[in-house]
């Protein structure tokens, strides 16, 4: 009989940090943005490629003129711009820097000070403490920074001491690896000896932006609770479609504590699986409030499959998804087979296990990774459904 999970805790609260770190993050992206002129800041949000092309859209074409919700993300920014504007005015570069760092260079993912507000699970400000912040930072500093976090080396009792061990690797010999412009890359490295300053510089405008979201939750709080109402009602079916797709019931069938699932407010499509390792418990899913089947069928169903498509379309990734076919490879294997770092393997296997082309398992001291098909089959049928809505024309065609 298959194994079953259905420990989940739904976090009926939203995760007023968080947000408020996204709220910085839509305005670094609005700072950097090449048709800006053509926009205010609170009627502008991030193109679907915004970090490869670089443009914003508009707010009601991003959310097709849903009137409630874009009234409530309006009003969020336009009592935050003050705040923002005179935070990244002063002598706050160093931080703007660590809002244009993608991991590996990638710029389709969230960058380096956004990875760290979407792992920072608190709901007030009172509870947004620097130990809090301290042990995200250093996890997040530690994957952008090149370090392999599977290494068998690091494996402690608890994160805490797994990110210790991690934290004693010769960084300054890391730097030439890195994919990022040597200011960026100096940037990061400085970042962790700075994150006390960080921190410090950065409380009292999480604090004022998340008063701000708090007084305009109002205008959006029903839909946020029908939300959670939605996944209630279908018995948390879409929670065990994104278990089965990625693969994660055995590893969750090992945890002694719940799922924790959130809900998020201004990434309102998004989807997020948190998977640190299989030996440790920290795992959560977070569904934007509008990550449901109806509003996805107003989109563009290629632009919905997009992500998929683009982590197909990486020649590292082609050649991982090849090796596998032949046989199941543990990491070590497959770094030195197709000549990259381990860290660089690392990055290439999440994109691939989070969108469920394949799965991990551990024997001994090793972890193994195998094709899984529940990914494909969701490319597949999504294409599928896209070209039924196709009217094929005759034009030019011999009856």
């Amino acid at each position: 009989m298959k194994a079953h999970f259905d420990n989940f805790n739904l976090i009926e609260k939203p995760l007023l940090v968080n947000e408020a770190g996204i709220m910085i993050y839509l305005y670094t992206n609005y700072l950097a943005a090449k048709n800006k002129n053509f926009f205010s800041f609170e009627d502008s949000y991030p193109g679907f490629n915004y970090s490869q092309d670089m443009n914003l859209t508009s707010i009601d074409s991003a959310f097709h003129n849903n009137k409630a919700y874009t009234d409530f993300v309006r009003s969020v920014k336009m009592e935050s711009l003050p705040y923002l504007e005179e935070f990244f005015h002063a002598q706050n570069e160093d931080i703007l820097n660590l809002f244009y760092i993608f991991t590996e260079n990638d710029g389709n993912y969230l960058p380096f000070m956004a990875e760290i507000f979407q792992n920072i699970n608190v709901i007030s400000i009172k509870d947004f403490s620097y130990e809090i912040f301290d042990l995200v930072f250093s996890l997040i500093f530690l994957r952008f920074l090149g370090i392999n976090l599977d290494n068998s080396e690091l494996k402690s009792a608890n994160l805490n001491e797994w990110i210790k061990k991690a934290l004693k690797s010769d960084f300054l010999s890391l730097i030439p690896t890195l994919p990022y412009e040597d200011k960026l890359s100096m940037e990061l490295l400085r970042s962790y000896s700075n994150k006390k300053s960080i921190y410090d510089r950065l409380f009292p405008l999480l604090e004022k932006i998340c008063y701000i979201l708090e007084d305009n939750f109002p205008k959006i709080q029903d839909k946020f609770m029908e939300h959670f109402e939605k996944i209630k009602k279908d018995d948390c079916k879409k929670i065990y479609e994104i278990i089965n797709q990625v693969g994660l019931t055995d590893f969750l069938i090992k945890r002694e504590q719940p799922l924790n699932i959130y809900g998020l407010l201004l990434a309102p499509n998004m989807i997020i699986i948190q998977i640190i390792s299989e030996d440790y418990d920290d795992a959560f899913i977070k569904f934007g409030i509008y990550s449901n089947k109806e509003f996805v069928e107003k989109e563009n169903k290629l632009k919905h499959l997009s992500q998929y498509l683009k982590i197909l379309g990486d020649p590292t990734r082609i050649d991982i998804l090849d090796l596998l076919k032949e046989k199941n490879y543990y990491a070590k294997e497959l770094s030195d087979k197709l000549y990259i770092t381990p860290a660089t393997l690392s990055y290439h296997i999440s994109q691939l296990h989070v969108c469920g082309f394949i799965g991990a398992y551990i024997e001994g001291r090793k972890t193994y990774y195998y094709l899984r098909k529940p990914g494909f089959e969701k490319v597949i049928e999504e294409l599928t459904e896209f070209s039924k809505d196709i009217r094929e024309e005759n034009y030019g065609k011999e009856s």
